[in-house]
């Protein structure tokens, strides 16, 4: 066994030695191959700039790069290991030639063409002349070096081959050799102790096998006399032993269902202090610990923290002094058998739980790993709910600043406007005016009301507007349902073709708002009976959203004094960092206002 062991062992190192030292040759026939195609567009490069043909401008940058590329892979890819580890056999001889070949025929020709004479069509002809009267034989030693790196990739393969029909010889023989020895020394005995087995399966311990000879199986079977005789007395501790292991199962059972019901509070909703204190309940209920004790972070301040306690065990905290508190992780007067774990993420501290074992005896590690997991599944809860928070009021932050400016914009302005106009009047008043002016004035004022309303009435709508169903799609097809009935006289079309597109909420919000306020505009000023809009993919997981109507068309400057629908559009998709565009649908007529942005999921 021990020479099959050996062939097999030293067949395998050899298979092994093999494979890593033919492990990048076919990467250097690739690129060897790879400086074949190299040279030739060199040599196309260079007739090219011979012959000085506009369409194809040559520049010294585009050689240099073809040079560049030639150097590196020459000098700095597998070829050059692979011409290392030859020693002084055919590939390195090969691989010198195409070194000395390029370093004292080639790298004079392309060096004075990238240093500039690349211009000059005379000095680009000669050296093309020069370097295409070189270009066969270099690619020839090329050739050669492809053919010395086969030849001794094969040369490795055929060794192996030998090598390993030596060892399946051999191992063959030694295989006959150990069925005739094991024919005589093993089979009878084994048999023996096949029936001993077959007693001592059935609960009879009283069998004895009578094979007594001095070798390796006269021992096994003296040791399975013994081991007959002292299986009776280990009988029991086995049971005795399934009976802990029960148990420690049972146990491992009331660890994994409290650490799946903690994962799923933790995950159900906002983390209260009940939920919480149920939580440290139930830990130091299932590792009998002593003393458990749960700081969390106060929102007012960093160093301040709101104690959290067993339910059988609540009462304030005795300390007081949250900077100095002993129990605080990183603390350097700790006992044996107390331990602080920190509950924080990459960015944030949310706290930290405090473990006391009894005696000042280490942790188990079991009862480590589960207070570990709790702290996990606590940091992972407590940061999520953290980040919730945030975007929650970056979102809030963002819409009231889009309504702030809307408001000024918009109703601000036409309030300024009408100010102005109520002072002209009350000037006119002073001055006995006439009472025409009086009545244009009041005219003017009565107009600027009127659009201030309207004004107003847009504003609501668009505060109110609600994203109340779970996709999209749904909320789009929402907004067509509620145009159709407003507008019967005109067909308005939804063509979604984004599949699943992950937009967040902010996105959803803003272009929910363009798509209203563009169809809004088609459907009241374009005269058209058909809108469509078209929600499609981009380029460079980009997304397209387009509001296109059959009307009259748009003027080349559509924005105007007093009406700010347009420039809230522009303004909420630079919120999402996208591009507005509104123009012709066609030669005919008819408008497309194209909004296309990538979603933040692809940034």
């Amino acid at each position: 066994m021990v020479v099959i062991g050996l062939l097999a062992l030293t067949s395998m190192l050899v298979s092994i030695l093999v494979t890593i030292n033919t492990q990048h040759d076919a990467e250097a026939i690739n690129i060897a191959g790879s400086m074949r195609m190299q040279s030739y567009r060199i040599a196309l490069l260079l007739q090219q700039a011979s012959l000085g043909d506009e369409r194809h401008e040559i520049t010294a940058e585009t050689l240099a790069g073809e040079y560049d590329l030639f150097s590196t892979k020459l000098y700095q890819s597998s070829i050059s290991r692979a011409a290392e580890k030859n020693g002084q056999g055919a590939i390195k001889s090969n691989y010198n030639q195409v070194v000395d070949n390029w370093e004292v025929n080639i790298v004079p020709i392309l060096s004075p063409l990238m240093a500039g004479e690349l211009t000059n069509p005379d000095s680009a002809a000669k050296a093309n002349a020069r370097y295409l009267a070189l270009v066969d034989h270099h690619v020839k030693d090329i050739d050669n070096l492809v053919l010395s790196i086969q030849q001794n990739t094969e040369d490795k393969i055929e060794l192996l081959g030998i090598y390993e029909g030596l060892s399946i010889f051999l191992s063959f023989l030694a295989l006959i050799f150990i069925v005739m020895r094991t024919d005589q020394n093993l089979v009878k005995p084994l048999k023996d102790l096949v029936r001993a087995a077959e007693h001592t399966s059935i609960g009879d311990f009283s069998y004895r096998t009578y094979y007594e000879a001095v070798n390796e199986i006269g021992l096994l079977c003296r040791t399975f006399n013994d081991m007959s005789a002292s299986l009776a007395r280990h009988y029991q501790k086995l049971e005795d032993l399934v009976n802990e292991k029960t148990a420690q199962l049972q146990q491992s059972n009331q660890t994994l269902d409290f650490l799946y019901s903690t994962a799923q509070r933790l995950s159900e909703g906002a983390i209260d202090k009940q939920t919480l204190t149920e939580i440290i309940t139930e830990l130091k209920k299932i590792t009998n610990l002593p003393q458990l004790s749960l700081c969390l972070a106060n929102e007012s301040s960093k160093d301040q923290y709101d104690l959290i306690l067993p339910t059988e065990e609540q009462h304030p905290c005795e300390i007081g002094d949250c900077v100095n508190c002993f129990m605080r992780p990183g603390n350097k007067h700790y006992s044996e058998g107390e331990i602080s774990f920190p509950i924080e993420d990459a960015n944030d501290n949310f706290g930290f739980l405090y473990v006391r074992n009894e005696k000042n005896c280490a942790l188990l590690p079991w009862q480590q790993r589960i207070v570990e997991s709790v702290v996990e599944n606590l940091s992972f809860a407590l940061a999520l709910q953290y980040r919730e928070g945030l975007s929650r009021r970056l979102m809030l932050f963002e819409e009231r600043s889009i309504i702030a400016r809307e408001l000024h914009d918009s109703l601000a302005q036409s309030l300024s406007y009408m100010k102005m106009q109520v002072a002209r009047i009350s000037k006119l008043f002073d001055r006995n005016a006439p009472e025409e002016k009086v009545r244009e004035g009041l005219t003017d004022l009565h107009q600027g009301l009127d659009a201030a309303y309207k004004h107003l009435r847009e504003l609501l709508t668009t505060f109110r507007l609600k994203l109340d169903v779970p996709t999209l799609y749904l909320a789009l097809k929402t907004t067509i349902d509620e145009f159709d009935k407003m507008k019967e006289d005109i067909d308005i079309v939804l063509n979604y073709e984004l599949g699943h597109c992950p937009l967040s909420p902010n996105e959803d919000i803003h272009v929910l708002q363009i798509i209203r306020e563009a169809i809004t505009n088609a459907a009241k000023h374009s005269k058209a009976n058909r809108i469509e809009l078209i929600c499609e993919h981009g380029d460079d997981n980009k997304v397209i959203f387009k509001v296109v109507d059959n009307g009259v068309g748009i003027s080349d400057n559509p924005y105007k004094d007093h009406h700010y629908g347009l420039s809230t559009m522009k303004e909420r998709a630079d919120w999402v960092s996208g591009s507005l565009k509104i123009g012709p649908s066609s030669e005919s007529g008819g408008t497309t206002v194209a909004l296309t942005f990538t979603p933040e999921a692809f940034r």
